[in-house]
């Protein structure tokens, strides 16, 4: 290797034209390829050339060959294409006339359902006089008579429901009753979670009838709220913004669905159960109040799903 690196460097110059002359040779011999190329495409065009000019003269010849055919031939032959050209006038003329015979049946079937639809246009009533014999299905729909939270008329007799927002709280002591119960879950233990049975007591009664004092104009769920814990009865509830009151989810650790698909509390207030949440009844003094366990939403307590009285 060392000797092969000394003759490159002595020799570094005698290598570079040897190089230099390689690269000159590859590039002649490719330029003379494409001249040749080059020559071969002109002498194609060439004889290209010369056929065409061939065929031109061929033509001419035809030509004047034909000019100086006999006259009586050629007489025929312009008779011949004159009877070919009448012929094939006539059998123009022929499809015209089809096919004008053909626009004239369709413009008179056209005219005759114009003028039939004309006619049972004439024998339809307008629709003015539709509009005003045909009651108009807006105006037949009945104004809702709900009020913004979802709630039906209450009945007469009946307390009408006061938003929280809008109850005042008086220091005035009033009394009322209050009973919790689930003891129509006694007849529908089948349903019943299996780790529910231990919370449901014998008798169905989670607190007996028993009298409550509370402040005037306190609802319903402030009053539960006290009772449950004054008790340790345990009450789980959640606010319901669409119908501006809380929902009463468990008591007693008996939740909603704990006994089929149909369960949950309710509430009554004097044997009624309001329309509305609880948080929106207010209550009066000697109201007896009732929270009742449902297995069938309200028909097995007397709630009729709250109930459409």
């Amino acid at each position: 290797m060392e000797k092969i690196k000394k003759f490159v460097k002595k020799n570094q110059i005698l290598l570079i034209a040897v190089c230099v002359c390689i690269a000159a040779l590859t590039i002649a011999f490719f330029a003379g390829g494409n001249r040749s190329e080059n020559k071969v495409q002109t002498a194609s065009t060439a004889s290209s050339l010369s056929t065409t000019n061939a065929d031109t003269e061929t033509t001419s010849v035809s030509a004047t060959e034909k000019n100086t055919q006999n006259p009586t031939d050629s007489a025929k032959s312009n008779k011949d294409k004159k009877d070919r050209k009448n012929s094939e006038d006539k059998k123009n003329s022929k499809d015209n006339s089809q096919n004008s015979n053909g626009s004239a049946v369709e413009k008179s079937e056209k005219s005759e359902q114009s003028s039939n639809n004309s006619s049972s246009d004439k024998n339809k009533p307008s629709s003015s006089s539709n509009s005003s014999s045909k009651p108009n299905k807006k105006n037949d729909v009945q104004p809702t008579t709900q009020d913004k939270y979802k709630t039906d008329p209450v009945p007469s007799g009946k307390p009408k429901p006061v938003e929280p927002e809008e109850q005042e709280t008086k220091d005035t002591n009033l009394y009322c009753t209050f009973t919790i119960t689930c003891s129509t879950i006694l007849d529908n233990m089948d349903d019943l979670d299996p780790e529910k049975i231990e919370l449901v007591p014998k008798d169905g009664i989670i607190l007996k009838k028993q009298k409550v004092q509370f402040k005037e104009g306190e609802s319903v769920y402030d009053v539960l709220v006290k009772v449950c814990k004054d008790n340790n009865i345990h009450m789980e509830s959640s606010w319901t913004p669409m119908y501006n009151s809380a929902y009463i989810e468990g008591i007693n650790n008996l939740y909603e669905f704990d006994c089929g698909s149909l369960s949950g509390w309710m509430y009554k207030v004097n044997e009624w159960f309001p329309n509305y949440g609880c948080s929106r009844y207010v209550l009066k003094n000697g109201d007896d109040v009732v929270w009742c366990y449902t297995c069938n939403l309200g028909y097995d307590v007397g709630g009729g799903y709250a109930t459409g009285e």
